[in-house]
């Protein structure tokens, strides 16, 4: 996978990325909303592993398995954070993160990333919508998700039954694609007539 904005490529991560993605994995703000990114204990030895199985994923056409692509800057070709897509096992619809840096957040480069995968990934699959969901103590992430197209559907709190407890909220987030033929748009915002 391939793509390019004005400042940016989003492409799949390659072997020799192996330092950058471990840099990005152990990113303090990374490891704050998403410790188990990849795993939560893992070892720099283990990234060229999590490279193969993204590139076997991407050669398979598996839309559904969840894998990381590189956001590369075009200006020096520094990978400065990634991309997550794979199908949300509770929610069974396509589901895109974003996991950066700390040094370049605030510059833009989430959104930018996140609304050109989310055109292109809709328009090849016919798709209608992606989804994002994120902890609700995450600001820069619900900004993130804004800028690149996508409108909050709701707050959710989920019971687990395994604890028999309500467990932490999140945001739900779609983003259709421009594209897109479906009529009616649920938000969260409009009446539900039902299905």
């Amino acid at each position: 996978m391939y793509m390019e904005t004005n400042r940016l490529i989003v492409r799949d991560f390659r072997e020799d990325d192996a330092d950058a993605l471990y840099t990005i994995k152990t990113d303090l703000q990374v490891t704050e909303y998403c410790p188990d990114l990849l795993a939560v204990q893992v070892q720099r030895s283990d990234m060229t592993d999590y490279i193969r199985k993204f590139r076997r994923i991407e050669e398979t056409g598996d839309r559904s398995t969840w894998r990381c692509y590189a956001i590369e800057r075009k200006d020096d070709h520094m990978v400065v954070g990634c991309l997550s897509f794979g199908k949300n096992e509770l929610l069974f619809e396509y589901e895109l993160g974003w996991m950066m840096m700390g040094q370049y957040t605030g510059q833009g480069y989430a959104s930018e990333a996140a609304e050109v995968y989310a055109e292109y990934f809709c328009e090849k699959n016919g798709v209608d919508y992606l989804i994002v969901v994120m902890d609700v103590d995450n600001p820069a992430s619900y900004r993130t998700a804004e800028k690149s197209g996508f409108r909050l559907f709701e707050k959710r709190t989920v019971y687990d039954y395994c604890y028999n407890r309500y467990c932490d909220d999140y945001y739900y987030f779609r983003r259709y694609w421009s594209g897109c033929t479906l009529k009616e748009r649920y938000y969260g915002d409009v009446p539900y007539t039902g299905r």
